[in-house]
């Protein structure tokens, strides 16, 4: 059975890389690594990486 993390609403979680609402992690993959930013700064780091 897969994990699958959620963002609390409004935030989205990342893992630096990859960004989400919820996260279903690959096996092996370490949930720890996931943290939550607000979708503002989401936009923000979106609008720099163009």
């Amino acid at each position: 059975m897969r994990t699958v993390l959620h963002a609390t609403e409004g935030k989205l979680l990342t893992d630096g890389t990859i960004y989400g609402k919820e996260i279903f992690l690959a096996e092996g993959t370490d949930p720890a690594s996931f943290y939550e930013i607000s979708e503002q700064e989401y936009l923000e780091n979106e609008e720099a990486s163009v």
